[in-house]
Formats: structure tokens, C-alpha cells, sequence
């Protein structure tokens, strides 16, 4: 009998998982705990874990062999050295976003190729204005995409730009071999060779120890005017302050984001208030309701997973924790 506990805090959803697994899977002891003061009591002799283990609790879990973090990309804090440098596997849920995410990219990619800021503007104010568009429209069959990170959503994300007969260069410390849909790879230590090249550079990278706030003003520098920067990765590989200057000062063209370096984005927030900017709330991967099975999704791998833990067999999405990813 292996023992899983859900660390704390627990949505309601997640308890629901924990009920399920209950059910699905005989040989394990699914145990709920809802603060600290359970966790560490539960936690030393537990076998596997889902969601966030403190250092403290680390050392309290002599047994702990397998984490499952709660998101594809858990956000900062969630691996320290202790973590990285133990025996322990830890897996994530990378995958489950794929083409929910790669639309949303491609809604911005659209929207802000044709002008759809100054449209909206156009609209609000019942003005038949053919020349509300900011900035002039982008042919996407000659233009180039140039996407940091071609893991599962980059790769979806390439598909789509090739339908529309886009140029596409990746950018990844990882992937040696380049996807069919990518026409260039090159390794983030020559990103500065081809930058000049993008009409797009779409961010899809987790916030790794080496990137955070790596889009700064040196790199929107090296971007055409023309130029769009589309993030919905982490909010933290990027200096939203740099990003305001260069919009301002016309160094790039504008920008669609979904993630921010905090979040909410401040209302006061200059942002706001720019022209040619698409902003979207942390929504590029709706997990409920209409539109969305990512959490149907999520507990699928969580169930696969312990059933390989069970089995002995390789656990799926396993994480290089000195990388994050």
C-alpha cells in the first residue's frame, strides 16, 4: 500500500481528484491535509505528494519519492536547492495546455496583424473609420514568428503560424532536433542573431533561475519597430516597464499579454493605457466551463501517474528541477 497526500491549500476541485483516486486506485492511501500542522504529521511516510512540499516538510518525508506539482509551470518558491539537489522525482503538468494556448497566441497574432486595437477604439465610439488601425496591418505570409520555447505549446503554436504561411524560428535550450512546422532552431544563446528578424516574438518558456526578467530593454532593442511581443508564459521573464518604454518610444509596435510580473496587473498600471496593446487576465488556458477540459485533463495525468508509481514505470512529464522545467 503506497501512501499519496495533497498538500495544503486545496481547492474544492482538488479535493474532488483526491475522492476520485480514492475510488480508482486500490493500492494507495489518499490522504487530504489542510494545513501545515496535518501535512507534517502525514508527510513522513508518505510516498508521493501532490502540489507544493516546504523544505521543511522535505525533511520531515523519509519515504517521499514522487511530487506532483500543481501546474504545468509551478510559479517561484516552488523548487529550492534541498528539493533539487534530493533523490526525489517530481513530474508537472506540462501538456495539457497546448492548444488551448496556442489559439489564444494566435488570437493576438491575428489581432494585432490587422489592426484590432484601433478598430475596437473605432467601434466604441460608432466611428466607420478605415484607418483606425495603430499601426499598418502585418501580411503574415511574409513575416517571420520567432517563438521562445518550442516544448508543447511552442510546437502547437508553429503549426498554426504555418497555416497562415509564417516564417517560424525557435528558440530553445533543450530541443536539438526542430519540429517539422519550425524552419529554423537556434539555442537561447544566439537568440541575439535573429531577434532582428521577428515580427512576432511570442514568449512560451516558464520562468527558469536563468530568465527571470530576460525580456528588458537590451532585447526589445533588437526588435524591429514593426515588431509585436506576445507573452503568456510567466509574467516574471519580462520588465513590464522596459516593455511600457519600448511601446512608448515606438521601439516595437505594441504587444498581447496574458501574464504579468504581478497579478493582477495594478490598475495603475501604465499598460492600461497604450495603444495597440492586447491585455487578457491569465485566461489563455480556461480550465473549466465552456471551452475548457484543462482540469479534466490535469487529473487524468495525476491518475496515470500514480498508477506508473504503483507499477514501478517511467512517470510521465518528469521535470529537470535544476532547470524548473
Amino acid at each position: 500500500m503506497y501512501k499519496l497526500i495533497f498538500m495544503p491549500t486545496l481547492s474544492n476541485l482538488q479535493k474532488d481528484w483526491a475522492a476520485k483516486l480514492n475510488n480508482e486506485l486500490p493500492g494507495f492511501e489518499i490522504v487530504i491535509s489542510n494545513d501545515e500542522e496535518e501535512a507534517m504529521n502525514e508527510i513522513k511516510d508518505s510516498d508521493a505528494a501532490f502540489g507544493y512540499v516546504s523544505n521543511k516538510l522535505l525533511k520531515r518525508a523519509t519515504k517521499l519519492r514522487w511530487i506532483q506539482a500543481h501546474h504545468a509551470a509551478p510559479p517561484p518558491g516552488f523548487y529550492y536547492e534541498e528539493l533539487t539537489q534530493s533523490p526525489v522525482t517530481v513530474t508537472n503538468f506540462r501538456g495539457v495546455y497546448n492548444d488551448h494556448i496556442s489559439a489564444h497566441i494566435m488570437m493576438y497574432v491575428l489581432g494585432l496583424s490587422r489592426g484590432i486595437t484601433g478598430y475596437f477604439r473605432a467601434q466604441n465610439e460608432r466611428s466607420y473609420d478605415v484607418n483606425a488601425n495603430d499601426q499598418p496591418f502585418v501580411f503574415l505570409p511574409d513575416s517571420t514568428a520567432i517563438i521562445f520555447g518550442i516544448g508543447g505549446i511552442g510546437t502547437e503554436t508553429s503549426k498554426h503560424c504555418k497555416s497562415f504561411g509564417m516564417n517560424v524560428i525557435g528558440i530553445d535550450p533543450r530541443v536539438s532536433q526542430a519540429p517539422d512546422t519550425v524552419d529554423r532552431l537556434v539555442t537561447p544563446d544566439d537568440y541575439q542573431k535573429v531577434i532582428g528578424k521577428a515580427d512576432f516574438v511570442i514568449v512560451t518558456m516558464p520562468l527558469t533561475p536563468e530568465n527571470e526578467f530576460f525580456f528588458n530593454s537590451e532585447v526589445f532593442s533588437m526588435m524591429k519597430s514593426s515588431a509585436y511581443f506576445i507573452n503568456i508564459g510567466r509574467g516574471k521573464t519580462t520588465n513590464l516597464n522596459d516593455l511600457v518604454m519600448a511601446i512608448k518610444s515606438n521601439e516595437i509596435a505594441g504587444a498581447g499579454l496574458d501574464v504579468y510580473d504581478t497579478e493582477p496587473l495594478p490598475k495603475d498600471h501604465e499598460l492600461w493605457s497604450l495603444q495597440n496593446v492586447i491585455l487578457t487576465p491569465h485566461v489563455a488556458a480556461k480550465e473549466d466551463g465552456p471551452g475548457g477540459d484543462v482540469n479534466e485533463r490535469k487529473f487524468k495525468v495525476l491518475l496515470e501517474n500514480a498508477q506508473r508509481f504503483e507499477k514501478g514505470e517511467q512517470l510521465l512529464n518528469i521535470v529537470d528541477k535544476n532547470l524548473w522545467f
